[in-house]
């Protein structure tokens, strides 16, 4: 039975959410890693059905870097919002039609920007090898690729994260971190891990 499921990043991948979601385990708290949001054509389906879920099971939903952008830009930030645009933002606003929903906005404010248990530390990029958590910068959590990838540092408890697509359809697997992220967008797989077991369910985008 698993404790907790991670998925990765959903990139407006509707199609493959409802999927992924169909041959879940019942058991087990769902905990999404970030990035709900651009460059895919559902952007508004999936925040859609996320809302629901999170009144149907335990649900934990983690800030991307995505997110911020697009919260960023609502709160008047211009740079961000031009950012933003070119790296996905504008098939968001297709999916709308228009700007998001303010029930939709909420719904990515409460968004967070890690979740710690015993065993644990999820996050959406990453963690800054040999910083305490309660020292991360939210830059960092959202962010970081090179030097967290590249290290092996130990920070007590797994590290289960996306934002960095790995380079097939099966996810990261390693000692110290798993990187659930497999470009689904990008043409290769929705990935969720159930854990502790590591049993991975994947749905190919092609």
């Amino acid at each position: 039975m698993p404790e907790y499921i991670a998925i990765g990043d959903i990139h407006g991948t509707d199609v493959l959410l409802g999927k992924l979601l169909s041959r879940l385990p019942r058991q087990g708290e769902l905990v999404f890693l970030g990035d709900y949001i651009d460059r895919g054509p559902g952007s508004r389906a999936v925040l859609d059905c996320l809302s629901r879920l999170a009144m149907e099971r335990s649900c934990h939903f983690l800030r991307g870097n995505h997110e911020a952008m697009l919260l960023a830009a609502l709160d008047g930030d211009r740079v961000m919002e031009q950012f933003w645009l070119r790296n996905g933002g504008l098939q968001l606003l297709d999916s709308y039609a228009g700007r998001p929903t303010a029930e939709h906005v909420a719904f990515l404010r409460q968004t967070v920007p890690y979740l710690a248990t015993d065993d644990y530390i999820f996050v959406h990029a990453g963690l800054r090898p040999a910083v305490p958590l309660a020292e991360q910068t939210l830059d960092d959590l959202l962010w970081i690729r090179d030097p967290f990838l590249q290290s092996t540092y130990d920070w007590g408890r797994r590290v289960i994260h996306g934002h960095t697509p790995t380079d097939g359809l099966a996810p990261d697997i390693l000692p110290h971190r798993i990187n659930v992220d497999t470009g689904a967008v990008y043409g290769g797989a929705l990935t969720a891990i159930a854990l502790p077991d590591c049993t991975c369910i994947a749905i190919p985008a092609t």
